[in-house]
């Protein structure tokens, strides 16, 4: 993970350094170092978005 911080048309995420450890430490169980991140937010309605979170090795070309 480089800096811990991605951005894409202004948007900013920050990963704390528990969540960076808590990431190191699934990567290690699951025994691929080459896991990432992947956050996915979609739209909920009237209940606002809903956010997604999981482990994946493959880079997407609309990955930011």
């Amino acid at each position: 993970m480089p800096d811990g911080t991605a951005t894409g048309e202004g948007h900013k995420i920050t990963i704390t350094d528990s969540c960076a450890k808590r990431i190191k430490e699934l990567r290690e169980m699951e025994g691929n170092a080459d896991l990432m991140l992947r956050v996915a937010i979609s739209g909920g309605g009237c209940s606002g978005f809903q956010y997604g979170f999981s482990l994946d090795d493959t880079i997407t070309d609309d990955d930011l």
